[in-house]
């Protein structure tokens, strides 16, 4: 994600409950509504009527040790919960859902809601968008927002406004974090960029007034994805990527990484780094989940770095090297007012919003990976971050995992970089 622009806020709701019936066996018929956050969510298909603003969410969960299984839910309304074999018992406790679910029973919920278009980004947008990071996803359909927490998505919408273009992923077939999914409805233009080497396509899609800022934007996209993939591995999220113009209002820049078709503001739309930035979380911060979001850096961090390096190999020195120039400012800046630690303790024990989420996570990061460079090469860096895609790639990871991988392929201790780059207050010389 790059975004640097307005507030974000939060959410409530009410109680609902319904009876098994004799249909279900026995232990499921008797089970009540049960809190239980540790079940796995396999998958969700979303089938979504936006002219009346209902959904109906069909999620796979798998065994657990506990009866129950809860998720967020938001500000939505909760209309019935049921499995094949009949209703579920349920309660809504404000914006959390707790269902009766036996514990050793594997299958498919079935949820129909209602849900409501927000002014903030958190959720549906009453401007066509939905923006659900980081813990908005209960906004707009039943989810665990942890971020380590990967699962594959189906959507499906109708009601789209007549002369509208809805721009949105039908399936996405690898594990990816709950807030990644996303679609966006507007009067788009499409422009094709070209196929890279792998045979992804990559694409744009502009709002009105927005094409030759589009064009300026988008110049080197499909050879950046290209580099990637090439440097990194295989992308995973289907055979079609682009970015598509996000109406976010409020002076927004940035982008958010809802791939394979990530949101760039309108205002960044001419902007080269971001459109290569959101490109890049398909590797890191989507294709490797954090593990907690106190490694929100291995994201933000990891991706402003490969960021400079594809312009620079795609676009010439003097792209890389403007890329770097902006982000010593950047740096400069945060540091002196808003100065943070990149990756403070623990694990999921901070509002990222509010105590970390700054520029500090995307510059310090960076330059952290440009100080290891500048101590084991270009090339061996590059291999390492391959590797470290390879071995994670749908699954989560920590800033620890990435130091304990420089260590081990390349022998060299990246511990006194971490701690003055990621670890610390201030700029290390």
């Amino acid at each position: 994600m790059t975004f640097r622009a307005t507030s974000l806020s939060f959410l409530l709701l009410v109680l609902g409950c319904s009876d098994g019936t004799s249909s279900q066996s026995e232990d499921l018929k008797q089970s009540k509504p049960a809190k239980n956050w540790s079940r796995d969510v396999v998958s969700t298909e979303l089938d979504v009527d936006l002219e009346g603003n209902r959904a109906t969410a069909r999620i796979e969960v798998g065994a657990s040790k506990r009866t129950g299984v809860s998720f967020e839910v938001g500000d939505l309304s909760i209309e019935s919960v049921r499995d094949e074999k009949g209703p579920l018992p349920f309660k809504q406790d404000g914006s959390r859902l707790d269902i009766g679910y036996a514990a050793k029973r594997s299958g498919t919920i079935e949820i129909a809601y209602g849900f409501r278009d927000h002014t903030e980004l958190q959720g549906a947008t009453s401007k066509g968008l939905t923006f659900t990071w980081p813990s908005f996803c209960g906004n707009l359909f039943p989810c665990k927002s942890d971020p380590s927490d990967g699962l594959r998505f189906e959507l499906s919408l109708s009601g789209v406004p007549s002369g509208a273009k809805a721009i949105f992923p039908p399936a996405i077939e690898a594990d990816a974090p709950a807030y990644m999914l996303a679609w966006a409805v507007g009067d788009y233009t499409e422009i094709d960029l070209g196929k890279t080497a792998s045979g992804t396509s990559v694409r744009a899609w502009y709002l009105p007034g927005e094409k030759q800022a589009t064009t300026k934007g988008t110049a080197h996209l499909r050879d950046v994805v290209e580099w990637y993939e090439q440097t990194y591995g295989d992308y995973l999220f289907g055979d079609v990527v682009g970015s598509v113009s996000a109406e976010w209002g409020g002076g927004a820049f940035g982008g958010m990484e809802h791939h394979p078709f990530w949101h760039v503001s309108r205002g960044s739309m001419g902007d080269e780094e971001t459109h290569a930035h959101e490109a890049a979380h398909g590797w890191f911060g989507d294709g490797v989940r954090i593990e907690c979001w106190e490694d929100l850096t291995l994201s933000e961090g990891t991706t402003s770095y490969v960021t400079a390096r594809a312009l620079e190999a795609t676009a010439g020195k003097a792209a890389g090297d403007g890329v770097w120039a902006s982000y010593e400012q950047r740096l400069d800046s945060v540091v002196a007012s808003q100065d943070r630690v990149a990756r403070p303790e623990g694990c999921n024990q901070i509002d990222v919003l509010n105590d970390l989420w700054n520029d500090v996570v995307y510059m310090k990061g960076a330059f952290f990976y440009r100080a290891v460079e500048a101590e084991i090469g270009r090339e061996t860096l590059d291999r390492i971050l391959a590797g470290f895609y390879a071995a994670h790639r749908e699954k989560a990871a920590g800033v620890d995992d990435m130091l304990d991988a420089i260590r081990e392929e390349s022998g060299f201790d990246p511990e006194p970089l971490a701690d003055v780059w990621l670890r610390s207050l201030g700029r290390p010389d």
